[in-house]
Parts: structure tokens; sequence; C-alpha cells
């Protein structure tokens, strides 16, 4: 289900008040875009499977040997009994700030390939959904005919990662998830502002290709404002960058060549259920054909 309460960027204080009835249009806008979203996105996929010719048909398709060695001896360890999450994080994992990892995750190969065919797919003019409300150049993964690929992925290898570094967060278990491509260049999206991810616990892959800038910077949790843990991260291609979804983050500005990535937002059901990370309240729900929001009713 989906869950969106129209009045929550009123609550937090945004915009001025002078600016209430632009802000409550703006988000009824964006209520009647969610609740249209299922339709959109499934138009959207049956028109690019009918139109696009995948340059790279074999990187559609889930397989380990897309991988790098140290990622799946990670993923083997915390799928073994009695693992700790201190000594995952000693024998793999780059520390990058509190809670902030990395690791090398996509070979070189794989990265090349998807590279070339998000180029190439960028060459089409085919409608698409803007990956999601912040940035405007990337696609979906469900449009783009990936979300095979993603889902085997997650169960394989995501989800017992997050298990053990954040028990908290994965809840019951990661039951959705929300995965789409970004593309930072000079005369499309060249930085993100600050904000938090609408998940429980984000994996964002660098496919490269070649850059500089685009920091990607960290303060603190949304229930810490008083926090100021900076941290900031260089995504270098390959790596896999894992976070807590609600630690406030950014990108700074690009300031050469271009970057891809490819986003997952990992969702439990049983964490966000009990109170929105949106709007900080109880979700109240409206139905989804698709996975909308991550949400489910008891």
């Amino acid at each position: 289900s989906s869950g969106i309460n129209a009045e929550w960027p009123l609550r937090r204080g945004e915009r001025g008040m002078k600016d209430h009835a632009a802000v409550l249009s703006e988000v009824q806008e964006e209520v009647k875009r969610r609740l249209g979203l299922d339709e959109t996105v499934t138009r959207y996929m049956s028109a690019i499977k009918a139109e696009y010719q995948q340059l790279h048909p074999d990187i559609f398709s889930y397989q380990r040997s897309w991988f790098d060695p140290s990622f799946l001896k990670l993923v083997d360890t915390c799928r073994s009994e009695g693992v700790t999450k201190s000594a995952v994080i000693d024998r793999f994992l780059q520390t990058e700030g509190v809670e902030i990892y990395t690791i090398p995750a996509f070979s070189p190969e794989f990265c090349s390939k998807f590279v070339e065919e998000l180029d190439n797919f960028n060459l089409k003019v085919l409608e698409k959904s803007r990956p999601n409300t912040m940035n405007t150049s990337g696609v979906m993964v469900d449009e783009f005919g990936m979300l095979g690929f993603v889902n085997d992925m997650i169960a394989d290898l995501l989800s017992p990662v997050a298990k053990v570094l954040y028990p908290e967060w994965y809840g019951d278990a990661i039951d959705s998830h929300k995965s789409f491509t970004l593309m930072y260049a000079l005369d499309k999206d060249t930085e993100l502002k600050y904000h938090y991810d609408n998940a429980e616990i984000t994996f964002n892959f660098c496919l490269g290709k070649k850059f500089s800038g685009a920091e990607v910077y960290f303060t603190h949790m949304t229930s810490e404002q008083d926090e100021q843990d900076y941290a900031e991260v260089f995504h270098q291609p390959g790596a896999v960058l894992i976070h807590r979804a609600r630690h406030m983050h950014g990108t700074k500005p690009l300031l050469s060549g271009v970057r891809y990535n490819l986003i997952t937002w990992l969702r439990s059901s049983s964490v966000r259920n009990k109170l929105c990370p949106m709007c900080k309240s109880y979700p109240q729900l409206k139905p989804a054909v698709r996975t909308g929001d991550g949400f489910t009713r008891p």
C-alpha cells in the first residue's frame, strides 16, 4: 500500500506561511501522481519492452559472475550461522562514517556493459517515469527491464548483508524495494540536495564513468537532529555504498565527466508500518496494485 499525508511539508516548516496554498497544491499534485503511478509504470514498461532493443541482453539476467569476489565472500559470510556484525565489518568493509560502509560490488565488465546500455537507452526518445521526486535523469528498473535482475540480487545478496548490518531496520524481512538508475552530468542533474531516502536501508552502486566531484556527504539520522557526524565519500566505480536510509545525506556538485548509479531502496513493512518515514505519523494507506511505498495492512 502507498501512504502520503498532504500536509506534512507544511508541518515540517519547509516554506513560509504565505506559501501554504502553493505548497498544498504541489503536494496534492504529487498525491495524484502517486495514486496513478502503478498504471503509469505499467504503461511505460510495456512501451519500452516493445520499442527498445537491448544492447547487452546478458546483463538483464542475474548471475553471480557479475559481482566482485570480495562482495560474494561478504554475502556468504553473512549467511553463515553465528556471524557477528563486528566481524563482518572488520573483515570485509571499509567504514566511511557512522554505520556507512563501502565495498567493491560489481565486476568491471558488468559496469562497462551497464553504462553502455544506459548510454544506448538515453539515445532513444522513450517516455519513462522520473526515478524519484528529486532527480530528473535516470530510469526505474521496472521500466528498464531489470526488475527480475534486481529482485534476484536482493534475495540472494543484499538481504543477507542488510540483515547482519542493520537488524533493527531489517525487521522481519525485506519485502519490497524501489530501485532506479541515476545519471549525473554537467548538462543533466549535477548534484542532489540534502535529504533522506523513503526506505529502511540503501544500497548505492556506482557504475562509472570517469568523473570528478559528486562526493556523497552524510550528517545525522533524522531522529538525531543534534548529532553532526559529518562524513564524505567519493564513489568508486564498481563499489557499493551501504547506509541506513534515514541517514541525512546529499551529493556535492559534479565537476567533470558523467556518473551513473544504480540505487536500491530496501523496505521492510514490519518497520515502516509502525511509523511513516516521511510524515512521521501512523500510515494512512491507499491500495496499491504494485508494492506502493512498501506499507502493508495488518
